[in-house]
């Protein structure tokens, strides 16, 4: 009797787990699949130098393979993470895009993070480059001596106008 009530049990439940085993059986290639990124789906990007001075314009290119006409999202920040920059920008047929962008002229020394995104084939892809700002530093008597030098040019010129109005 016992054998008769589990058998019954266990036809009832399996044709309830039935759908969700079939659920499973067909959603899980596209969940694995998700984890692995093809190779051809990625972001190149480039700049013209590596290391750029404030005011200096960084002239940024990059491709966008597996994705012809793809919208780009850039992010630029600075050394200590604020966001200086972002665009939207467009492929063209190849996956080819480029920016132009100035280093800000207050900029502090350090690594600046480029972050390009795309949607590729329906993935979201990112890519990041790293390039470096140097400000010029200066040493603690840069500002002195360049206030003498100031000063002895308008004292020589103040004594070659004297040389000048003394006649013999």
């Amino acid at each position: 009797m016992n054998y008769h009530i589990l058998s019954a049990f266990h036809r009832e439940n399996n044709a309830r787990f039935l759908p969700l085993l079939a659920v499973l059986v067909l959603v899980m290639p596209g969940v694995l699949n998700s984890f692995a990124q093809e190779p051809d789906q990625s972001i190149t990007l480039a700049t013209n130098k590596d290391h750029y001075l404030p005011g200096d314009t960084v002239q940024l290119s990059g491709t966008v393979s597996g994705q012809p006409n793809a919208l780009v999202g850039l992010q630029i920040k600075d050394s200590a993470g604020n966001l200086i920059l972002i665009r939207t920008v467009q492929s063209d047929q190849n996956g080819n895009f480029a920016l132009q962008f100035k280093i800000p002229s207050t900029a502090s020394s350090g690594d600046f993070s480029i972050i390009a995104s795309s949607k590729i084939n329906g993935f979201v892809v990112t890519q990041t480059k790293t390039m470096t700002a140097t400000v010029p530093e200066f040493g603690p008597l840069a500002m002195p001596i360049f206030g003498a030098s100031i000063l002895l040019i308008v004292g020589l010129f103040a004594f070659s106008r004297r040389l000048e109005n003394f006649h013999l």
